[in-house]
C-alpha cells in the first residue's frame, strides 16, 4: 500500500490541538507552583517540608499512572491507524486499573509511610488513596483522547485536574491552612473528570473506545509501562520520597528549599513533556523512519533550553526564589544551575523512553528508566550534604539510563525495525 500525504487541513487540526494540550500542560504546571507557593507562604517550614513531600507522593503515584495513558495512547492510536481494535472496551481497563492500584497503594502503605511522612497525618493517607481511584480513570481518558488525537478532550482531562486541584486549595486556605486539608485539597484533582465525563458526550465516548490488542496482550504492555513510568515518576517528580528515605529525619525537617528548589528548576522542562508524553507517542506511532530525525531535533531543542534555563536560574535564581518565598527559601545560584541541568537529561531520558515505547520495544523502554532509578539509589548512597547528594543523583543517573536507551534504539534501527513501522504506517 503507498504512502499518502497527510492532508493540510489534518495536519493544521493537529497543530491546533496539539497546542491546546501544550496550553493545559502549561497551565497544569503553573498550579503547581501556585500550590507550592501558597504552602511555603501559609505553612511553617517544617509543615510546608511534610506537605511537599505528600505532594511527591502523590505525583509519583499519578506519574506511575501516568504508564497507563501512555499505553492506552499507543493502543488507541495503532487502532485506529490499523483499523482494527480486538482489546477490551476502555471503561472497563479503567476500571481494572483504578482497582489495582488502589489495593497495591494500601498494601504497600505500612512500608513507606513511617519512612517517607515519618508518621504523617493519617488523613494523608486517605487522600491518597481516593485520588488514586480516580486517576486510573483520567489516566485513561487522557490516553484515549490523545490516541484518537481528539486534542481538545485530552486538554480538558489536563487542564481540569490542574483547576479543581487549585480552587480546592484556595478553598482550604482561606478557612484555615493546613498540611491534611491542603493535601485533600490537591488530591481532589484526581476526580475532575467526573465532570467532564458529564458534561462531554466524545468524553464518554473514550471510554467506550477498543484497545488494539487482547486483554493479555494489553495488560503485559501496561505493565511494562508502569514498571517504566514508575521508576521516571520517582526521578522526575517523586525525588523527595528517596531524599527522605535515605536522610536522617532531623537533617530533612529542614529541606523545604531544597525541596521547593528541585520542583521550581524540574517543573519549567518536565512538567509539560511529560504532560505531552501521549502527544508525543501519538505522532511517534506514525512517524516511521523519520523517527531518528525527529528524535534528534527534539533532543537538540531540550539541551538548549537547559542550558539557558540553567544560566538564568543561576543569575536570577537565588533572588527571585527569595522574593516569591521568602528569605527562608535561600538557595544557592550554583545549586540551582546544576538541578536546571538534571532536568534537561531527565527530559532527554523521557523522550528516548516515548522512541522505545513507540515502536513497541517497551524491553529497552523499561531498562533505561529502571538502570536510571537505581543508578539514584546507589548515587544518594554518597556522603555529603542534602543539596550536594541530590545535585549528584538527579544529575548522573539519567544519563545512565539515556545510554541504556540508545543502545536499544540503535539496535533496533539496525534490524530494520523502524522501516517496517513506516511500511505499517502506509
Amino acid at each position: 500500500m503507498s504512502s499518502a500525504p497527510v492532508p493540510a487541513t489534518r495536519s493544521r487540526r493537529d497543530a491546533v490541538g496539539a497546542s491546546s494540550v501544550a496550553a493545559a500542560s502549561l497551565w497544569s504546571a503553573a498550579v503547581t507552583y501556585v500550590v507550592m507557593s501558597i504552602a511555603a507562604w501559609a505553612l511553617p517550614q517544617e509543615r510546608a517540608t511534610v506537605l511537599l513531600t505528600f505532594l511527591a507522593v502523590l505525583f509519583a503515584v499519578y506519574g506511575v499512572l501516568s504508564g497507563v495513558a501512555l499505553e492506552t495512547t499507543r493502543s488507541v492510536a495503532a487502532a485506529a491507524r490499523d483499523d482494527h481494535a480486538a482489546g477490551p472496551a476502555l471503561w472497563r481497563v479503567a476500571a481494572v486499573v483504578s482497582a489495582c492500584s488502589t489495593v497495591t497503594v494500601l498494601a504497600l502503605v505500612p512500608f513507606w509511610r513511617g519512612r517517607v511522612l515519618h508518621g504523617g497525618d493519617d488523613v494523608l493517607v486517605a487522600a491518597l488513596v481516593v485520588a488514586v481511584a480516580g486517576y486510573g480513570f483520567h489516566s485513561v481518558l487522557a490516553g484515549a483522547a490523545s490516541g484518537r488525537a481528539w486534542w481538545h478532550q485530552a486538554a480538558a482531562v489536563i487542564a481540569g485536574e490542574a483547576t479543581v486541584r487549585l480552587l480546592a486549595t484556595l478553598a482550604v486556605v482561606l478557612v484555615s491552612a493546613t498540611v491534611a486539608g491542603m493535601g485533600v485539597a490537591s488530591a481532589l484533582g484526581a476526580l475532575a473528570w467526573l465532570l467532564l465525563a458529564a458534561s462531554s458526550g466524545r468524553v464518554r465516548d473514550s471510554l467506550a473506545l477498543h484497545a488494539d490488542s487482547p486483554a493479555r496482550t494489553l495488560a503485559r504492555r501496561m505493565s511494562a509501562a508502569l514498571v517504566a513510568q514508575g521508576a521516571s515518576a520517582v526521578l522526575v517528580v517523586g525525588f523527595p520520597i528517596l531524599l527522605a528515605a535515605t536522610t536522617d529525619p532531623a537533617d530533612y525537617a529542614t529541606a523545604a528549599p531544597l525541596l521547593l528548589a528541585i520542583s521550581l528548576t524540574r517543573a519549567p522542562v518536565l512538567l509539560p513533556l511529560n504532560a505531552l508524553q501521549g502527544v508525543a507517542v501519538s505522532h511517534l506511532v506514525r512517524a516511521g523512519s523519520r523517527l531518528g530525525r525527529l528524535l534528534v531535533r527534539l533532543l537538540a531543542m531540550v539541551a538548549a533550553v537547559a542550558v539557558v534555563g540553567a544560566l538564568a536560574a543561576w543569575v536570577v535564581g537565588p533572588w527571585l526564589i527569595q522574593l516569591l518565598f521568602g528569605d527562608d527559601y535561600a538557595v544557592d545560584g550554583a545549586v540551582l544551575a546544576l538541578l536546571t541541568l538534571a532536568a534537561g537529561g531527565t527530559a532527554a531520558l523521557t523522550l528516548t523512553g516515548a522512541c522505545a515505547q513507540a515502536l513497541s520495544a517497551h524491553g529497552w523502554y523499561v531498562a533505561g528508566w529502571v538502570v536510571a532509578l537505581v543508578a539514584c539509589v546507589v548515587l544518594l548512597q554518597v556522603p555529603g550534604s542534602l543539596e550536594a547528594r541530590a545535585c549528584l543523583a538527579l544529575g548522573l543517573a539519567p544519563l545512565a539510563g539515556f545510554a541504556v536507551h540508545v543502545v536499544g534504539l540503535a539496535g533496533i534501527r539496525r534490524s530494520g525495525r523502524i522501516a517496517a513501522v513506516e511500511g505499517a504506517d502506509a
